[in-house]
């Protein structure tokens, strides 16, 4: 699927891709000026306010009651309580040091809640009460996620204890500090959002009893509990958590870590150890109680097949993994960095890993035509929603055992390819998005829906780091999509001065019922960094 080669506010253009023998063949509509004017999707903006932003957000459909929609949000204030905002560019020594007092501020990020029982016709709106529980100043990569059963399910990083506390032991050129407390944690809802749990840790700080024998994670800063992501077996009701930071290669007894010295800027700490002893690994927690206790946290990646980042979907009691490897065993003969494709019936005990046939060069269809400047001008600074291209995406599809479907991308465009046996064969890789030449793709996100749609969407950034937010959908298992615009504007980049303190823009999300799909991503047009929801139906596909 090509996305319209002309992205103005006013146009939006259906393009249909179908793949034949792993070659694209592709159809498009001309847009008329009845077609101009009509957008296909519902949006507005939910969350944020000038003082404090909204981004990162992630929403769910409950899967019993479609009408019931929860949205949560990172909500960082634009201004610290004296009056700063952020220094850009980053990386010289007063910014350091204002990120070590944003990150010192009580409450200054929190999760926001956004609830509707009426399909987004109204809301209800609430915080975070992690912060509280927990006696920490932050509550921050939120996320959110649903059961099979109805239950709903939010949390996020809840660190830092108050204060300055953390920074006993010096920070990080970036400002992080060395010595966190908290971790990731979660809360649980049975009356579709009305109420919540007493949130409990799933990734805690400093606890290497809850890791597998032989993982040795790096326990400082975030690590190894950043950024959470959920994931949820349809079929079992078995919850997924992760967590991502390095861990070490070489024993750690054997890495000398920087003394503490309170004479010496950032008490002497200089980051993280280096990538000679370390690599980047996801870490992922099962739970079969709806969250009440855990198992040993496991790791995605293998020594065998060592890679970093990566997504993970679960369906039918099997749990897949998707990232790039650096190296593989001999006997696959690949050339890497690689895709590999994991499952496990174990709940990441052990995993049996498969490389993922390489893309061509330059796989897709022939590009088209640079799009013309956006109407809306972005305004200079760092962002643009350009965060997360090139990563492998994975979903299981829950109608099926076995199928998966996974997302790459290559140069302009984005390619799905599926198996239907686990991963032993794949079919040829479709284009299921594509953006013009000098436009990069950003927030990327895909999932099979209940009854097996595949949507996907991203957010296509422009030169001026203005971006807005499209749409796939394939109702076929995979074969042919079509695209539509879900923002009906260009969104301006970020202003320094309301852009939730120019951290919180990392991803965008989505999910599908029978009826629509819904996304949530951050966007700039009110002139705040706010969390804005769209919807399309899926009768637009």
């Amino acid at each position: 699927m090509l996305m319209n080669v002309r992205i103005h506010a006013s146009l939006v253009t259906a393009v249909s891709v179908l793949a034949l023998g792993g070659t694209a063949l592709i159809s498009q509509a001309p847009a008329t000026a009845d077609q101009a004017e009509t957008h296909q999707s519902d949006e507005f903006l939910l969350l944020g306010s000038p003082n404090r932003g909204a981004g990162e957000p992630m929403v769910v459909v409950n899967a019993t009651d479609p009408a019931n929609i929860l949205v949560v949000a990172m909500a960082t204030l634009n201004r610290l309580p004296s009056g700063e905002t952020p220094i850009i560019p980053r990386g010289t020594p007063a910014a350091t040091l204002l990120r070590v007092k944003e990150l010192s501020t009580p409450d200054g990020s929190r999760t926001d809640i956004a609830v509707s029982s009426d399909g987004g016709r109204t809301w209800s709106f609430s915080e975070d009460h992690f912060r509280r529980a927990f006696d920490k100043n932050r509550c921050s990569d939120s996320f959110a996620g649903g059961g099979p059963d109805g239950t709903l399910y939010m949390g996020c990083l809840a660190y830092l204890n108050r204060g300055a506390a953390d920074f006993d032991m010096g920070y990080a050129p970036n400002g992080e500090a060395r010595n966190m407390h908290g971790g990731s944690a979660i809360a649980s809802s049975s009356d579709k959002g009305k109420t919540w749990t007493s949130p409990t840790w799933v990734h805690p700080a400093q606890t290497p009893s809850v890791y597998a024998p032989g993982l040795n994670p790096v326990f400082e800063q975030a690590s190894p509990w950043d950024r959470p992501y959920f994931a949820a077996d349809a079929s079992t009701g078995t919850i997924y958590l992760s967590g991502s930071g390095p861990a070490y290669t070489v024993d750690p007894k054997t890495v000398t870590r920087p003394a503490v010295d309170a004479g010496v800027p950032g008490m002497g700490y200089t980051g993280y150890p280096p990538s000679s002893v370390t690599r980047g690994r996801t870490f992922i927690r099962a739970s079969r109680d709806q969250g009440r206790t855990w198992g040993l946290i496991q790791a995605m990646d293998s020594d065998g097949f060592p890679g970093g980042r990566g997504s993970f979907s679960a369906a039918h009691g099997h749990l897949a993994v998707a990232y790039t490897a650096t190296l593989v065993p001999a006997a696959e003969q690949a050339q890497c960095p690689c895709t590999v494709f994991g499952t496990s019936e174990d709940e990441g005990k052990s995993f049996s890993y498969r490389v993922v046939p390489p893309l061509a060069a330059a796989a897709a269809a022939p590009a088209p035509s640079p799009a013309p400047p956006p109407s809306t001008a972005g305004r200079g600074a760092p962002g643009g929603g350009r965060g997360g291209g090139g990563g492998v995406l994975v979903s299981a599809d829950p109608t099926q055992a076995n199928r998966y479907a996974i997302a790459r991308q290559s140069g302009q465009a984005i390619l799905i390819s599926i198996t239907s046996d686990g991963g032993r064969t794949w079919a040829g890789p479709v284009v299921a998005a594509q953006v013009p030449t000098g436009v990069t793709f950003g927030h990327r996100a895909m999932k099979y829906s209940a009854s097996g749609d595949i949507g996907l969407i991203w957010k296509a950034a422009y030169a001026d780091r203005s971006f807005d937010v499209w749409s796939a959908l394939s109702r076929d298992g995979g074969r042919t999509f079509k695209t539509v615009r879900v923002s009906h504007a260009v969104s301006p980049t970020y202003l320094a001065e309301r852009g939730n303190f120019m951290f919180g823009d990392d991803l965008s999300s989505l999910d599908i019922d029978g009826q629509f799909l819904h996304v949530v991503w951050g966007d700039n047009r009110a002139g705040f960094q706010a969390t804005w929801y769209g919807r399309v139906p899926l009768s637009a596909y």
